[in-house]
């Protein structure tokens, strides 16, 4: 079954706002919080990487 247009935009969106979000909480020294953004930020990378596979 193809994935959907949308959900692609949709789960490239969080990967982008979780890697911005890891990149301010480092720089505010909150490590427990930006380790929990780089944690989601590679689940919805690898998420994003299902959706897009060839032969899918």
């Amino acid at each position: 079954m193809k994935t959907p247009a949308w959900r692609i935009w949709l789960t490239t969106a969080l990967v982008c706002g979780w890697g911005i979000l890891a990149i301010r909480f480092f720089q505010k020294e909150n490590v427990p919080f930006a380790v929990m953004s780089v944690v989601l930020m590679i689940a919805n990378g690898v998420i994003l990487w299902q959706q897009t596979r060839k032969g899918q």
